[in-house]
């Protein structure tokens, strides 16, 4: 298919570069094959009116779950009926809701202006399983990059739900093996707890794979010719990673001046995620169903957060963002709230928190040869918008047109649940 966006105003993603008008933009095949202002237009190609709109490039979530919907749950926090509903899962009804679930959350994402979606860590493989059907055509869905079950020790983070374990380092490399064997486009490990398996009041990071557990993991996933994702909630947990040698750090802590430099030297990426930890420690616990201790742990995650990425960003370090759907509050609809908050939280103005949600998010996933840019031979992953998002980051909420590997998608329409979007309303400054 050939297809131009006429007279439109641009952003493409570089951080160099500024809104631009009267732009056409070409593209034939999902590629983005001219971009030119002359007037006339060449023949042959279909037409989308583009005056009076802005297009830039589509959003990259580099972190989400695919399995949930962001509703407060019970049974995310464990006991009984986190078993009861992992019991379920494992049946042919249960796998079929599942499947059904992630196909829910991929078409979410993408009619929300997610072009690129990385899943960190899904029941099953039912990521893998999905991501093979978008792929193949017989799914809507936008580029996924996922990881099949995550890895962690037997008292890790997602142990027994996301997670498969083992606890020597060959246990820990027979489980890469078991990953391997599903066609992963990553690994996804977990070195630290996180807030909902916290056992003490201030300590939701609590280290759970040694430097030795972790140096064997990457090791392998490297030689496979993969990335490794971890999960890590401490300074403690961020030393780890960082010797162990993974290639992103997923939500992180506050960094010293050595670990500055030692994401810097291993060209390690800091990846931020606001959107559940925000909800969790600001909104009631009615509202959240979290307990005293894990609202204190939520706080506490949330400001090493901020200031890690405040740091890492004046320092150089690459830095990226997601959301983490299927937590708590982040719906997977809602990548627009993230910029939200990091441009709120995190001090970027508008223009940065896009150029970080679309090139360098690209590069933090290791694919800004594809996409995350608007320039002619990449791919033709863009968003049209009624409104100029470099001057107000909220017309994002609603997207005109998705365009996705050169699939058009337009006036999306995302079934969302209304009364959690008014109480997320209320945390946007």
């Amino acid at each position: 298919m050939k297809y131009v966006i006429t007279n439109c105003s641009m952003y493409n993603g570089q951080a160099e570069s500024d809104l631009e008008s009267a732009v056409n933009i070409y593209f034939v095949d999902g590629t983005i094959s001219e971009i030119t202002k002359e007037a006339k237009i060449q023949e042959g190609y279909t037409v989308i009116d583009g005056t009076s709109k802005y297009v830039i490039p589509g959003l990259i979530n580099t972190h989400a779950h695919l399995f949930g919907t962001g509703k407060p749950s019970k049974s995310l926090g464990g006991g009984n009926s986190q078993k009861l509903l992992i019991g379920y899962i494992k049946t042919k009804l249960g796998q079929r809701t599942l499947h059904g679930m992630v196909r829910k959350s991929v078409r979410a994402a993408l009619f929300s202006g997610c072009t690129t979606v990385r899943g960190v860590g899904d029941f099953f493989y039912s990521d893998i399983r999905i991501r093979d059907e978008v792929n193949a055509g017989t799914q809507i869905g936008p580029r996924l990059l996922v990881s099949g079950f995550a890895i962690t020790t037997h008292d890790g983070h997602g142990a027994g739900t996301f997670a498969i374990t083992g606890d020597t380092p060959q246990e820990l490399q027979d489980q890469v093996m078991e990953v391997y064997r599903h066609h992963p486009d990553l690994i996804k490990i977990c070195v630290t707890g996180g807030v909902m398996d916290a056992k003490v009041k201030g300590e939701p990071g609590i280290v759970r794979m040694n430097e030795q557990q972790t140096i064997a993991v990457c090791d392998k996933v490297h030689e496979l010719g993969l990335r490794v994702a971890s999960h890590t909630e401490s300074q403690e947990g961020v030393k780890i990673a960082l010797a162990g040698g993974v290639d992103t750090i997923e939500h992180g802590s506050e960094l010293t001046d050595q670990m500055v430099a030692d994401y810097k030297k291993r060209n390690v990426a800091f990846n931020c995620t606001l959107s559940p930890a925000l909800p969790l420690c600001r909104l009631s616990p009615e509202l959240t169903l979290l307990n005293d201790m894990a609202v204190f742990n939520s706080k506490v995650v949330f400001d090493n957060i901020v200031e890690g990425t405040k740091k890492a960003l004046a320092n150089g370090v690459l830095v990226g963002m997601g959301t983490d759907a299927s937590c708590p509050f982040a719906m997977q609809y809602n990548m627009w709230r993230e910029l939200c908050y990091f441009h709120s939280y995190i001090g970027t103005d508008n223009k940065q928190t896009i150029h970080i949600a679309t090139e360098q998010n690209a590069k933090v996933l290791g694919i800004a040869d594809q996409t995350g840019t608007l320039e002619i031979g990449k791919s033709a992953d863009m968003l049209i918008l009624d409104k100029n998002p470099l001057e107000d980051l909220k017309v994002l909420r609603n997207v005109s047109t998705v365009i996705c590997q050169g699939k058009v998608y337009a006036h999306p329409v995302i079934k969302k649940n209304e009364k959690i979007e008014k109480i997320l309303d209320t945390l946007l400054e």
